[in-house]
């Protein structure tokens, strides 16, 4: 039965070449023929003949009309295969694409391809076209002959060789893949590899200082591979290193890689190493599944609109020991769970309710949270080894919770809650400096968005914002933000929350700490809190230093937003259960 192949319409396969040659399309583990290969004599003669080991190998037809779309075959797999296409059936009309190049594969010839490149195939006959296709490591043999042949011009004559059907040929004689993907890619090949992408990424018509500190940390990755592996390799039980430094990695490239490209092929470089890196741990996701879950006591979530002093609230208190944080805000270990991101929901908003906290989602949230954990002092929860510290106090901060506390609160039933509030006028002043800085830019593809690249959070109403000032979306998402915390918080028991305002942490950080420990049931900290007496630092993610008034240099855009918001301003100053 013929196969769906690779999510194009109109492509489909026949498996030839399988792991274990079973009716399945896995790049890893030892190939061997499908049964039905042992009735296709001279199709595995052919094969053969190329003198190469033969990985996943299939008869793929693809219908008239039928478009093999432009893309790039970006996973590591590739890396070290090369692909192989014999055409059986074909038209002239049938045109395959690739960097530029368009040519007609003629039937019985054979044809290799940069498939790092883009590429697409067009069946524009009304037939049915179908190409034996070969994945191969190769071979010596193999390449010395593709090197007689590596050109793609019409009217130059290529060297050529008939295979012919041989009955007396014995039609088994293949060398198949059997050595399975080590679950840890050897430093080595993670050297080569990222090699290979930095020398790429170098190739950019332009070098910035973004591009230049993207690759410095993929460089940093593969010197780390290396001293991770020297010391655990051989410890399937710490491997969690392994886990923690590919998934850091991810992090710190995601907003450095937003905005470029791979030179070589045009693809986003994020894209990129999204399947490389998970890659060079192949049992990453397994190990994933079955690694240690943490226990939570108590989690603490500081919960506010954006730029209303929520950072500072969490530096504050993640100096107290006995708190445990992310490290950053939990963008990704929330958003990259199946269902979760907008672009997963329809790009309607961030709201997250109490019906999406399933049972496989607080366990994928857990998994997330165990890889990113971590002490004062920076120790990793998952690489300490048993036994590890159980239960934990977590401290958690993310201005897109402001829209999810009935989710957070499905998924931690005992979590306390620290609501940090800001004047609208300062607030909604940082909020626009925040966008037109380029900072804080969380969707860069937003459907029907026109404006800037949205930036912040994503309140329900913001389609109704399309092309309405920048003052006005601020001011919906500071609503949005603060409206929702409001009426969350409003349905939970008094004692599992308290109000903060801004003024009062940055005006005595030492009282608003000491008071804070005590509503948490941490122990106390008088030496703490005669450091904080002295004052705060900045804090990460300030773009300017505070300055009284500082809002004003918009006072002009944001006179009736202001004025609009006046009711909620009120009813927070009148909210009850403070801190």
């Amino acid at each position: 039965m013929a196969r769906a192949s690779q999510g194009f319409a109109g492509n489909s396969a026949l498996i030839l070449v399988s792991h274990d040659g079973g009716e399945n399309d896995d790049t890893t583990g030892a190939m061997g023929p499908a049964p039905r290969l042992t009735h296709c004599p001279y199709l595995q003669q052919v094969m053969g003949s190329f003198q190469a080991v033969i990985g996943r190998s299939r008869l793929m037809r693809l219908e008239p009309g039928a478009e093999v779309t432009p893309h790039t075959d970006i996973d590591f797999y590739w890396r070290d295969r090369i692909r192989i296409h014999v055409p059986i059936v074909t038209d002239p009309s049938v045109r395959f694409n690739c960097h530029g190049v368009e040519i007609h594969m003629a039937q019985g010839e054979a044809w290799i391809f940069d498939n790092w490149r883009p590429h697409n195939v067009i069946n524009a006959s009304g037939i049915r076209r179908v190409h034996l296709v070969i994945d191969t490591v190769g071979s010596a043999a193999f390449w010395r002959l593709a090197s007689g042949g590596m050109v793609a011009r019409s009217g130059v004559e290529l060297p050529s060789e008939l295979i012919t059907y041989d009955p007396e040929l014995r039609s088994n004689a293949i060398a198949y893949e059997r050595s399975t993907q080590p679950d840890l890619a050897d430093p080595a090949a993670v050297k080569a590899a990222i090699h290979e992408l930095v020398m790429d990424l170098r190739n950019a018509q332009q070098q910035t200082r973004t591009q230049s500190a993207l690759e410095n940390t993929l460089l940093d990755f593969s010197n780390e591979w290396q001293a991770v592996w020297a010391q655990f390799a051989q410890q399937p039980e710490q491997h969690g290193h392994f886990a923690v430094l590919i998934q850091d990695t991810l992090k710190l490239s995601a907003d450095l890689g937003r905005d470029i490209r791979m030179p070589s092929n045009s693809t986003p470089v994020n894209q990129v190493l999204q399947r490389f890196l998970p890659a060079m741990f192949e049992g990453m996701q397994s190990w994933l599944k079955t690694a240690p879950r943490p226990r939570f006591k108590r989690p603490v979530f500081i919960v506010s609109a954006p730029r209303s002093g929520s950072t500072l609230l969490f530096e504050t208190l993640l100096r107290h020991p006995d708190l445990w944080t992310l490290g950053d805000e939990s963008h990704a270990e929330i958003e990259t769970i199946p269902g979760l991101s907008p672009r997963d929901r329809g790009y309607g908003s961030n709201v997250l309710t109490a019906a999406d906290a399933t049972d496989e989602v607080r366990d994928a949230i857990l998994g997330n949270f165990a890889l990113q954990l971590r002490d004062l002092h920076g120790a990793r929860w998952l690489t300490l080894g048993a036994p590890r510290p159980s239960p934990l106090r977590l401290l958690e901060k993310t201005p897109k919770n402001a829209l999810r506390i009935p989710f957070l609160d499905a998924l931690f039933p005992d979590a306390l809650y620290l609501f940090i509030y800001r004047d609208a006028a300062a607030n909604l002043g940082s909020m626009l400096d925040a966008w037109q800085s380029d900072r804080f830019v969380t969707y860069t593809d937003l459907p029907g968005w026109q404006g800037p690249p949205w930036s912040l959070l994503l309140p329900p109403q913001w389609r109704q914002l399309e092309g309405r000032p920048l003052a006005e979306v601020v001011a919906q998402q500071w609503r949005s933000a603060n409206e929702g915390i409001i009426a969350a918080l409003g349905t939970l028991p008094k004692e599992r929350w308290r109000v903060l305002d801004y003024s009062d942490l940055t005006a005595d950080p030492a009282g608003v700490f000491e008071r804070a420990t005590a509503f948490l049931d941490l122990a106390a900290a008088p030496a703490l809190r005669s450091t904080l007496a002295e004052g705060l630092p900045l804090s990460r993610y300030t773009l300017s230093p505070p300055v009284a008034g500082k809002w004003r240099r918009h006072e002009a855009s944001l006179r009736g937003p202001l004025q609009a918001l006046e009711g909620l301003q009120a009813a927070l100053q009148a909210m009850e259960n403070r801190l």
